[in-house]
């Protein structure tokens, strides 16, 4: 019979914690009875998103820190194992998005870009491993993009960054095969959430406003909901989204057809795509 509460005093660390999925992972997870460190920048963020947890306070804590910052990642590890004495479960959330052409954006922001959404990620997971190994125990969850699979116009640094979380982490699987220690690869469509406006732009800016697309998507909540189940069944890979799912089936059958697709005004034609299969905004 399998337990009401699945992941009852299993520690989960999410990276991005305060917004969007991840905001939302942490709710979830604590609703399964996990106790939690919680990681962003922001600190007054990541409390709030505390205070609204349904649990007790003793069974979170809160990590503020700068995944930009990679020097200091492998002391923030060792501050998370810390904090509890071990880490059951990473979940590798934090992420920014670009919003511009690759040819308006210096190379500086393809760094940042590649910083936060990769080498943060491959850094703390290198830090960690040792951990899980010593324990043959653990699991990492990876969250991707669509993005990670093919690109569209205008998110040159990001799908950069995805693809090469896929390149990292399909190959370490292979390596961490004869370990007890799973991995997940969260592939989001398009998630009600302000990806958009937090995006940079070839000048370092942000975007500065959530996209039509992105104001009525998928709920983070069931996202999250999708995510754990997931992570319970140890499922290699998952998307989580709307109907934007059958650009993977269709990238699978005929790639040379989503090119053309998505070549311009990619968002308008998903659009187009779904009212004429019937289907919802």
């Amino acid at each position: 019979m399998k337990s009401k509460y699945p992941f009852v005093n299993k520690v989960v660390w999410i990276t991005g914690a305060s917004s969007g999925i991840g905001e939302a992972l942490c709710y979830e997870f604590a609703k399964n009875g996990a106790l939690l460190i919680l990681s962003a920048r922001n600190q007054e963020k990541l409390k709030a998103v505390q205070e609204k947890l349904p649990q007790d306070s003793n069974k979170s804590q809160v990590l503020a820190f700068d995944l930009e910052e990679l020097d200091g990642l492998k002391d923030k590890v060792q501050l998370a194992l810390s904090l509890f004495g071990r880490i059951d479960y990473f979940i590798s959330n934090a992420g920014i998005a670009i919003k511009d052409f690759a040819l308006s954006t210096p190379l500086a922001i393809d760094q940042k870009l590649m910083k936060i959404n990769y080498f943060s990620s491959i850094a703390i997971t290198k830090f960690l491993l040792p951990h899980f190994i010593e324990r043959n125990s653990g699991h990492l969850v990876v969250t991707s993009s669509l993005s990670g699979k093919y690109g569209v116009p205008k998110i040159a640094a990001y799908a950069a960054s995805k693809h090469a979380l896929h390149g990292f982490y399909e190959t370490l699987r292979s390596e961490i095969a004869n370990y007890d220690i799973d991995l997940t690869i969260v592939i989001p469509g398009i998630i009600k959430t302000e990806i958009t406006a937090h995006a940079l732009t070839g000048t370092g800016e942000k975007f500065g406003k959530v996209d039509k697309t992105f104001q009525n998507a998928y709920p983070p909540d069931r996202a999250a909901q999708k995510i754990i189940s997931a992570v319970l069944n140890k499922k290699e890979s998952v998307f989580v989204g709307g109907s934007e799912g059958i650009t993977l089936i269709l990238n699978r059958i005929s790639p040379w057809l989503l090119r053309r697709f998505i070549r311009n005004h990619p968002i308008k034609k998903m659009r187009k795509l779904k009212r004429s299969l019937g289907l919802k905004e």
